[in-house]
């Protein structure tokens, strides 16, 4: 082989090795993400349903009554 194909080749290697690093990133990467989307879901399912009158549960209240008011105000 001359020192061309040689070259050839080990830049064909070096290619083939960072695709497959990159590879093997993005696919850890996304397993990563999914497996922190699932305990925080559960995690907060869990947070919600120890406590029932959440501040974020009291402000749609609010905010209902709000849009109530609202709508029968126009309506009358």
């Amino acid at each position: 082989m001359t020192e061309q194909d040689i070259l050839i080749q080990e830049g064909m290697n070096l290619l083939y090795s960072g695709m497959m690093v990159v590879f093997t990133f993005l696919v850890l990467l996304i397993i990563s993400v999914n497996l922190l989307r699932i305990f925080f879901s559960s995690a907060k399912e869990h947070a919600l349903e120890s406590s029932d009158l959440s501040p974020a549960n009291v402000k749609n209240e609010i905010h209902h009554k709000i849009i109530k008011e609202v709508l029968g105000g126009i309506r009358s």
